[in-house]
């Protein structure tokens, strides 16, 4: 059985409420944490509380200041998108672009602090707390979280509608 070699990102841009405010910038978005708790069976054991989530934290360090850096520290809810695109080796040896989406909204927790030197060039990092993120790789949902509305969808899987229908 062959999976696809996923290579390297070869680029990338974030866009908020639709227009352009970034190209070839790193962001981290927020892995999924689950709360735990502990259970006896044998002595102690920690499990996670499916449905509910740490917080959910998106870092994005753009380089230089301009329009789109203030257009991603506005001091409100953003609606966030971010493209990219990754090599991938195929089974036949070939090498192929493919793209990925994330859909993001977020809520700024801090300005970024600029740090101005001569010679350099000014780095800002802006962290966000996630109420929303869905991601797609190749036209395919891998992840919907949507902390607001319950739902929490993972490879086609929804793990919420259970605790939800009981509701």
């Amino acid at each position: 059985m062959w999976n696809d070699i996923k290579g390297p990102v070869i680029a990338d841009t974030v866009y908020e409420s639709g227009q352009l405010v970034a190209k070839d910038v790193a962001f981290t978005l927020p892995s999924l944490e689950f709360l735990t708790t502990d259970v006896q069976a044998m002595g102690n054991m920690t499990v996670p509380l499916v449905g509910l989530l740490e917080n959910m934290e998106l870092s994005i360090t753009k380089i230089g200041i301009d329009k789109g850096l203030g257009q991603l520290n506005k001091l409100k809810p953003l609606d966030l998108e971010f493209r990219w695109v990754q090599d991938v080796v195929k089974s036949d040896g070939t090498v192929k672009p493919e793209g990925c989406k994330a859909f993001v909204r977020a809520i700024p927790l801090s300005t970024p602090e600029l740090e101005v030197e001569l010679g350099n060039a000014t780095e800002a990092e802006t962290t966000y707390t996630v109420t929303r993120q869905q991601i797609y790789c190749n036209g395919e949902e891998y992840l919907c979280v949507d902390r607001l509305s319950g739902v929490l969808r993972v490879a086609g899987t929804d793990y919420y509608t259970d605790i939800s229908s009981l509701l």
